[in-house]
Order: C-alpha cells, then structure tokens, then sequence
C-alpha cells in the first residue's frame, strides 16, 4: 500500500517537476532584446510565457485522469514536430525582421517611410553597407526608416512564434514525461506479474 502510494506521488512530483522546470526555462532563458520603442514589449512578451505555462499546467491536469499511452504517444509527436515547425519559422522571421544595432537585435518593418534615409545615403556616398550594418545609418532607430505600424507588425508577429515556441515545447516535455511514466507502470506491472 505505502510502496504503491509512493509510486503515485512519485508520478505527480515528476510532472509537477517537469512543469516547474519548463517555467523556470521560459523566465531564465533570456528573451530576445529587441530595441522597442513601445514599453510594453517586454511585459507582453511575459505575460505570453505566463499563459503558455498555464495551458502547459493543464496538460498535466489533463495527463492525470488520461493513461493511455498511445494518445500521449502521439501527443509528445505532435508537440514535437510542432515545436521544431514554429522555431524554423521564428528563427527564419527573426533573420528578416531584425537587424543588429550594438549587440541587439533590433525590429525593423515591411514598409518604408516616405525619405527612405537608405536611398538617401546610396544616392550621396555610391554605395549602401552590408545588411548587419545598415542600422548603423539609423543609429538604432527603425522608425526614421519604417513605419510604426509595420515595425509593431513584426513585433507582434516575432512575439506571437516566440509564445508558441514555449507552449509547444513545455507541451512536449510534459507529455513525453508522462509517457516515460506510463511506459514504465506498463512494464513494471508486466515483470511483477511474471
């Protein structure tokens, strides 16, 4: 009875665990610094990590009343290729959106303003610097180059791949921890029954 018991509290502490340390992961790993002049940035980009820990939470509750592994087979391969699909896409967005400035990565947009400063600076010295090097015409500031709207676009779009990057790989960690779990009660029920 105690040894079963134990065997129970054991599976929940693991997974209590496994969520712990996907949101300690989300909070230590350093988030992009993306140079914003929006002061909200950083808060929205919290607060996405804070929900995506939530939904993960879940799961875990989800994980407790459903043992059949072939469902958490099946998740942790969905949550998985999902993960590996959305980090492709934000590290693919991140290279076009951003542009290094002093050692940060800084958020440029789709459209121009009207005195486009890189045509003005082509036309007046022959020559446009390479694309690490063209924030330095800006001294940082993407807004004399694109507009505000599409600078925030980009944003948000960079912001909303990064939240689904933490969602979908603490939704991998938890569902692939539980189906450690159920394979091995499977087993160890398997050699004492023998």
């Amino acid at each position: 009875m105690l040894v079963n018991r134990l065997k129970e509290v054991w599976k929940e502490i693991t997974l209590l665990s496994t969520w712990i340390a996907s949101v300690a992961g989300a909070f230590i790993i350093p988030l992009p610094s993306w140079h914003a002049s929006d002061e909200n940035t950083a808060f929205l980009m919290k607060f996405g990590v804070f929900i995506a820990t939530v939904l993960a939470g879940f799961l875990i509750l989800f994980s407790l009343k459903n043992k059949s592994i072939i469902k958490w087979t099946r998740l942790s391969i969905e949550f998985i290729v999902l993960f590996i699909g959305v980090y492709a896409a934000y590290h693919l967005a991140r290279e076009a959106k951003t542009l290094p400035y002093l050692e940060k990565d800084i958020v440029i947009g789709n459209e121009m303003v009207d005195n486009d400063p890189f045509e003005v600076f082509k036309a007046s010295h022959g020559f446009l610097p390479a694309r690490n090097e063209q924030m330095m015409i800006l001294l940082g500031d993407p807004e004399k180059a694109w507009t505000k709207q599409s600078i925030l676009f980009n944003r948000v779009q960079l912001m909303t791949l990064l939240f689904l990057c933490y969602l979908f790989s603490a939704g991998f960690m938890i569902s692939f921890c539980n189906l450690i779990i159920l394979y091995k009660e499977k087993y160890t029920i398997k050699i004492e029954k023998k």
